[in-house]
């Protein structure tokens, strides 16, 4: 008799589940994929937005005529004066005599009272006063205490601390020169008005080359001596273009307008200013640049994540449109309506271009034009439009956050849905697998009968 066989075994139910919950995920699968476009698109725009923002900096300068502005400043000498330009600059050339520099009243001590010299900054001062006064710019100060308490100790040291902590419009500092020490009290700012005098607790004679006192110091004779090491305070002197010029400070701020000068030493030396062609085309680089970062923006989104958008296309129809309309007022064939005029033309690709030896042959030929063609009193200068376009671009009800916003609404209802997706499979796969595991317990079951069954008739057929 033939034998009975049997191909049923166990399920893996893992597998099948897995199988299963593969078909059932693609709903899911679905709307990460569309979460990721949303999220790609969000990108998108973001970096149109950032382009605008850098575009909208680098138009402020254009808009105001600022970027106009740019000189730079060059000296003949820079070790007799040097110079700095600022936003009030102006071209010209000066020429400069200067015969003196400004300078802070010195008085130098050398010596104790009785003309020893101070070979240890720490040794009491056996005549020093309780105090010290000094008259700074013919203003009496608060007097300098040397002392906490009667019999306290004064030092060289200690006179040097007490005076800088005051702050009363001098400065103290202590020289070593082989051994020998000095105390050198200066004025703390230069020129005649800032002089110092000692009111009290020192005295100065009035013939200059007698030795001063001050808090139980003197001041030795000689030609190499604390007295010669000491001057009195002086104005820097100096002609500029022949006009006389004293001031306190070698620092000048205010001597030429727009510019900074810093006096080195005595001499001549001549300032030039010119316009500084560098520094403006630097500028309208930046504008064109932060423009063409816009442009790929927008054509980079167009082009994928947002192939046909509206948005989009409303922001790139909008900046061409920009760039293609004349400043009104402004005579295209005798004067300057249009970017393209002045060397900044726009490509086959859509993007700009800057042509700095055209843009300075136009600035040369009519400055006033150049300057009103980015910016004016009718607020119609491509810098003015383009800066009033971005901002209802970027605002609050503009085409970017009403984009962001679409957007982030669309992300939000598939992140819901994934949620809801998700507990259903959830269910589902805890349902398939229960159902599967039941099965193969009935599979297996009925397997095992068929083995006992598939025995007993090989028994029975053997006997």
């Amino acid at each position: 008799m033939a034998s009975i066989t049997t191909s049923v075994g166990a399920l893996d139910v893992q597998s099948i589940v897995s199988q299963l919950m593969t078909i059932e995920q693609q709903p899911m699968t679905a709307s990460q994929s569309r979460v990721s476009k949303f999220n790609t698109q969000l990108s998108a725009v973001g970096k149109i937005s950032s382009g605008l923002s850098s575009l909208q900096t680098a138009i402020r300068s254009l808009a105001s005529g600022s970027f106009l502005q740019s000189y730079k400043a060059s000296s003949s000498d820079s070790t007799i004066a040097s110079v700095a330009t600022s936003a009030a600059t102006v071209a010209g050339s000066y020429a400069l005599n200067i015969t003196s520099l400004a300078q802070p009243r010195q008085l130098v001590f050398d010596k104790y009272a009785d003309g020893t010299a101070i070979t240890d900054p720490t040794a009491v001062i056996a005549s020093a006063p309780d105090s010290l006064t000094f008259t700074v710019g013919g203003k009496a100060t608060t007097p300098i205490s040397l002392r906490d308490n009667p019999g306290d100790s004064v030092t060289l040291n200690s006179m040097r601390d007490r005076i800088n902590q005051a702050g009363v419009g001098v400065t103290a500092n202590i020289v070593n020169n082989n051994g020998n020490y000095k105390l050198v009290i200066t004025s703390t700012n230069s020129g005649s008005d800032n002089a110092f005098l000692i009111s009290a607790g020192g005295a100065e004679p009035a013939d200059a080359s007698s030795p001063a006192s001050l808090g139980g110091l003197t001041q030795s004779t000689g030609t190499a001596s604390a007295i010669s090491e000491s001057h009195a305070a002086q104005n820097a002197a100096l002609t500029i273009n022949g006009v006389s010029v004293s001031t306190a400070s070698n620092h000048l701020t205010d001597a030429i307008a727009g510019l900074t000068l810093d006096l080195s030493k005595t001499g001549e030396a001549s300032i030039n200013v010119v316009q500084d062609s560098d520094g403006i085309t630097t500028a309208l680089q930046a504008f064109v640049d932060a423009y063409n970062q816009v442009h790929s923006a927008a054509e980079s989104a167009r082009t994928d994540s947002m192939k046909g958008n509206a948005s989009v296309l409303a922001i790139e129809s909008q900046m061409t449109s920009i760039l293609a309309t004349p400043v009104s007022g402004a005579n295209p064939y005798n004067s300057y309506a249009y970017l393209a005029q002045v060397g900044i033309s726009i490509q086959k690709d859509g993007t700009l271009k800057l042509d700095k030896t055209a843009f300075n042959t136009a600035l040369s030929a009519d400055p006033a034009a150049v300057k009103n063609l980015f910016g004016n009193s009718n607020n119609d200068g491509f810098a003015d439009r383009f800066n009033a376009v971005i901002n209802q671009l970027l605002g609050p009800d503009g085409i970017i956050e009403s984009s962001k916003s679409s957007i982030n609404s669309r992300i939000d209802f598939e992140t819901n849905y994934q949620t809801g997706l998700q507990s259903k499979l959830d269910r589902l796969k805890t349902q398939y697998t229960q159902q599967y595991t039941n099965l193969n317990a009935i599979l297996a079951k009925m397997q095992s009968a068929t083995s006992s069954l598939a025995n007993l008739l090989s028994s029975s057929s053997s006997s």
